[in-house]
């Protein structure tokens, strides 16, 4: 029998930073982990476009909204979302959001942070950035402060937003990723092997983490 201790269970999450439902999920997934004393694991994020045609520049939040759910259906369209939040102490501020942003920016900050391990703590920070302030997401001066916090070089940062690196990487693995039959996020997998598709109850969570336990 090994002695060697059971690596961090990786955890795979497909999503797009202006998703209430992935922010959620991202919560819920940290409420399961957490009710596991001492359990490691490895949050992996990768990258889905819910609006990939919105201009890079961003667009009117409410015209966006009322095109994609009608003027008499936006409250509606959020209010789910708001509610599930508030199950996990979030109060998602949708009347400070003025600006709807092209994520593809964000996506690649994202990637970009990977590099230094601290992806996770560049997606929880959009998240609030975007959801909690309503702070434009899509613009590079808020991607630049975001970095800064997460202890990033702004100014590498800077270079690397206003450059050409990396976007055809990104935009091939969206792609991939959409081609592999993904076609609604949050979507989450458990070693590789336990699929969860949008938010589900916490039971089911917690379902998918034990068996990663197990066979692993």
């Amino acid at each position: 029998m090994s002695d060697e201790e059971p690596g961090p269970i990786p955890i795979d999450i497909v999503g797009d930073v202006a998703c209430p439902f992935c922010f959620v999920g991202l919560r819920l997934v940290h409420a399961v982990v957490g009710s596991v004393p001492g359990l490691a694991v490895d949050i992996r994020w990768y990258p889905f476009q819910l609006d990939p045609d919105i201009p890079p520049q961003g667009q009117d939040r409410r015209a966006y909204l009322e095109a994609k759910y009608g003027a008499e259906g936006v409250e509606e369209a959020l209010a789910r979302p708001a509610a599930l939040a508030r199950e996990f102490g979030l109060e998602l501020a949708f009347d400070r959001i003025s600006r709807q942003p092209n994520t593809f920016d964000a996506h690649r900050l994202i990637r970009f942070s990977y590099g230094f391990g601290v992806q996770a703590q560049v997606v929880e920070r959009l998240f609030q950035a975007f959801f909690l302030h309503g702070q434009d997401i899509g613009d590079r001066g808020v991607l630049c402060a975001i970095a800064a916090k997460a202890r990033l070089d702004p100014a590498e940062v800077e270079r690397f937003l206003a450059g050409e690196e990396d976007k055809a990487a990104l935009a091939q693995e969206i792609a991939k990723i959409r081609a592999s039959g993904v076609a609604e996020v949050p979507r989450f997998t458990f070693a590789g092997k336990q699929d969860i598709v949008g938010i589900a109850s916490a039971d089911v969570f917690a379902d998918a983490l034990f068996n990663a336990i197990e066979e692993g």
